[in-house]
């Protein structure tokens, strides 16, 4: 072999050698990010989600939301400040969820009642929802009643619906049932408020008659937690 041609091959063994480590080094922060989601978030901005993602653990609260919100931020590509913002409303919803449902609730009704809290529903409200609950779950009517307001439902009528069907005994099918429907009727254009009403109608009572609707108190919505 000539001396051009072993310059030609040791040229292209450094140009293959160069691909591999860069191809490597790729590969190595990828496997990083997908250990590792919130890799992606500066230094300073993860310190302060730890942060609170550490004060969560402490009060004995679910983590699950705080990190899912802030991988809704990053893939959003929120800015940091913003970030930090929205898990922490995370955290006070967290932690006003759980003074209304108590110590016994689980994560998924805590966080359920969180999400609710967040659009607006007084904690007063999922007090008097938790003193009827009769060894009840109360994730999934919780879960309609958001999904109901970001749909366009008022939040008054979400809410004093949602609370009448848990007095009359409306299980969770029931209340995925309603949620299916409206859904449909919204989509078929019937008001939100108007398709609520009507599928409630259809929903059997198997209870006693409802107690007295929750207030309609509006908490202060000065700060705006979504990221």
């Amino acid at each position: 072999m000539s001396v051009l041609s072993l310059r030609r091959v040791a040229a292209q063994l450094a140009v293959l050698c160069a691909l591999t480590a860069v191809a490597g080094a790729q590969d190595t922060t990828a496997r990083v990010r997908e250990l590792d989601p919130l890799a992606r978030l500066s230094e300073a901005t993860r310190y302060q989600v730890e942060l609170i993602f550490d004060s969560a653990r402490v009060s004995g609260l679910p983590t699950a939301p705080l990190e899912s919100k802030a991988l809704e931020g990053i893939a959003k590509r929120v800015d940091g400040r913003r970030i930090v913002v929205a898990v922490r409303a995370v955290f006070r919803s967290l932690r006003d969820a759980r003074a209304a449902l108590g110590r016994t609730a689980t994560p998924d009704e805590l966080n359920a009642a969180a999400g609710a809290i967040r659009l607006g529903i007084p904690a007063a409200e999922l007090d008097r929802l938790k003193r009827t609950r009769h060894e009840k779950e109360l994730t999934v009517p919780l879960v309609v009643l958001s999904d109901l307001i970001t749909r366009g439902v008022p939040r008054d009528t979400a809410s004093q619906t949602i609370f009448q069907l848990w007095q009359r005994g409306a299980a969770d099918d029931d209340f995925l049932g309603l949620w299916r429907g409206v859904e449909r009727d919204i989509v078929s254009g019937t008001a939100p408020g108007v398709a609520l009403l009507n599928r409630a109608r259809e929903i059997p009572s198997r209870g006693p008659p409802p107690a007295t609707p929750p207030s309609s108190a509006r908490p202060d919505r000065s700060e705006n937690p979504n990221p």
